[in-house]
């Protein structure tokens, strides 16, 4: 911290000193007199010189202000996309006809590509599994050698008996489109249908399954994507 000197001035006020000496005019002698000089001479005191203080003002002291640095935020690294199907192409588990690839994924697999959030384009999964706690709905994950500018995948709704395993009726037909993929990019799509499957207390039945699932990747003009899912009740 700079220290600062203060500095005390006193000023010292010298009064002049006069001496005034008055001398009486000196009487004429006179016969038969003599006659004593007077002399009145009045010395005036010599006054002290009186020493005044000057009111000595208070140092000021000025705080030094310090800045206070700001904090350098940490870079973060770039987000890196969640491999949930593995590096090797092709991808292992994937059925292959010609450039593409398809599988059904498991629970795990569809959790884990729901929550990369590298790409925008899986805000779109987590929105269609929102869906399917009101609907029924089946999954797919597809890839392609070349890329696809857009999907279609075609499958066909069957409830079954969930002791048996068996199909006791096929409820519909629904048609499902997506948007493309780049170059062995893997892409999970939801097929949701407007099939209910909740029983009177809310629960999930779980007896309404997905089956007949036909992929397809197109190459020409993309359509609209407003409605995705098609379905056709039996």
């Amino acid at each position: 911290m700079r220290k600062l000197v203060a500095t005390f001035l006193i000023s010292i006020l010298m009064l002049s000193t006069t001496s005034a000496i008055a001398a009486s005019p000196s009487a004429k002698p006179t016969p038969n007199s003599t006659s004593k000089p007077s002399a009145s001479s009045t010395d005036k005191a010599t006054k002290k010189p009186v020493v005044k203080k000057k009111a000595t003002k208070k140092p000021v002291v000025k705080k030094k202000v310090v800045k206070k640095k700001k904090k350098k935020r940490k870079k973060l690294p770039p987000l890196q996309p969640v491999l949930c199907f593995g590096k090797s192409w092709p991808p292992s588990g994937f059925t292959q006809n010609g450039e593409v690839f398809a599988k059904i994924p498991t629970a795990a697999q569809l959790q884990c590509e729901a929550s990369d959030n590298y790409k925008s384009s899986k805000a779109l999964l987590r929105d269609d599994l929102k869906k399917c706690d009101d609907f029924a709905c089946g999954t797919v994950t597809v890839a392609s050698d070349t890329g696809c500018t857009w999907w279609e995948v075609n499958s066909t709704f069957e409830r079954i008996d969930l002791k048996t395993g068996k199909i006791e009726a096929t409820l519909g037909t629904l048609r499902t489109l997506s948007r493309g993929t780049n170059t062995k990019e893997i892409q999970s799509i939801m097929l949701v249908s407007t099939l209910r499957h909740k029983d009177a207390d809310g629960k999930i039945l779980n007896n309404i399954k997905a089956s007949g699932i036909e992929v397809n990747c197109h190459h020409d003009a993309v359509p609209d994507f407003t409605t995705k899912n098609f379905f056709t009740a039996n």
